[in-house]
């Protein structure tokens, strides 16, 4: 089985997730085993910063050189346990010690599963407004919708606020559902993608009518998956 590199922290509470996810699903299949998994923990506070102030280039070295700790440890390949940083991710790709198993390219595989074409995204402000999911997505034939200018502040406020140090309050998953709710009915989505990985914290599919796509839990299945290949 290959070793799984992982670069956590991005942020913490979603980086156990991924990690008791791994181990849980890995167990269905072999039981009394573990995966072997290295995880390179970074600090998300700044990730976010250089996020917010576009700053890719920093961006870039700080994600590369958690790349290289992987390597050194023995990772065969590497996952972000994020999806902000994608907005990078062609880039790291191409200077990239390891292979790379984007979240992006998880999440519309599942979506062309569906046969849907019209899907909600919510996440931090730079993934709802930098058209990285919306350029994966149209190019597939998939209509993206994101939420108003003043709805990204509000989702943006609870996941940098609240989901990054694992608070989580009936009143923010009511203003989330409510988003949804808009969201959906304006314009008849078939799906809402959970675009950052600390919202599954709060939501999930039995909070909402319409098909949820909850990027961990699809990055880990493609993740054990290429870990099992031969």
């Amino acid at each position: 089985m290959k070793k799984i590199g992982l670069i956590g922290g991005m942020g913490p509470v979603s980086t156990v997730d991924y990690y008791q996810q791994l181990v849980t699903k890995f167990q269905q299949s072999h039981p009394n085993a573990c995966p072997p998994i290295v995880i390179d923990s970074l600090d998300v506070f700044k990730l976010l910063t250089l996020e917010e102030m576009r700053d890719r280039h920093s961006l870039i070295q700080i994600l590369l050189a958690s790349l290289n700790n992987l390597k050194k440890a023995g990772a065969s390949f590497a996952a972000l346990t994020a999806n902000t940083p994608h907005m990078v991710f062609d880039e790291l790709t191409a200077v990239s010690p390891l292979p790379l198993i984007s979240i992006i390219d998880s999440t519309l595989a599942a979506i062309k599963k569906n046969r849907q074409r019209n899907i909600g995204l919510i996440g931090t402000k730079m993934t709802m407004e930098l058209g990285f999911y919306q350029k994966k997505l149209q190019s597939a034939g998939i209509n993206l919708v994101t939420p108003s200018a003043e709805q990204i502040d509000t989702i943006h406020q609870i996941i940098s606020e609240e989901l990054e140090v694992g608070i989580v309050t009936a009143q923010s998953k009511q203003k989330l559902l409510e988003i949804i709710k808009k969201m959906s009915s304006k314009s008849n989505l078939e799906g809402i993608i959970l675009g950052c990985t600390e919202l599954p914290l709060i939501l999930g599919q039995k909070d909402i009518s319409i098909t949820v796509y909850d990027t961990v839990s699809i990055h880990v299945n493609d993740i054990l998956n290429t870990a099992l290949q031969d």
